[in-house]
């Protein structure tokens, strides 16, 4: 349990970072580069302490592993977009941003002993 509670802990941080990342994105501000690596970093933490936990027979984290795969995919794909064109794409933004927001709160509720599974 140490392991999904300090992954938690990370993607609470990689949240707020996102959060502050999509409001300056979404107001036309700039985001430093500094942030984002920020936030890619705390969201790699995260997930490695997921795995852990998973490799560890933490059975109820596999979905959020595969979820946390298509969410980074959606989130370089936009960081890609918006630094080779300078547009972003905010239809990226906003489904990495949901299913970060789904991915939290199961592992969220794991975390704190809520039943999700049958």
């Amino acid at each position: 349990m140490i392991l999904l509670t300090a992954s938690l802990a990370a993607f609470t941080l990689v949240a707020l970072l996102g959060l502050f990342m999509a409001i300056d994105l979404f107001r036309g501000v700039p985001v430093s580069r500094q942030l984002v690596l920020t936030h890619a970093g705390f969201a790699v933490l995260g997930a490695l302490l997921a795995i852990g936990a998973a490799l560890a027979g933490n059975t109820q984290v596999y979905v959020n592993i595969a979820l946390v795969v298509v969410i980074v995919l959606l989130g370089v794909t936009a960081a890609h977009k918006r630094y080779t064109t300078g547009q972003v794409q905010k239809g990226l933004i906003l489904a990495h941003a949901g299913l970060a927001v789904i991915c939290y709160l199961i592992l969220a509720a794991v975390v704190f002993g809520v039943k999700i599974t049958g």
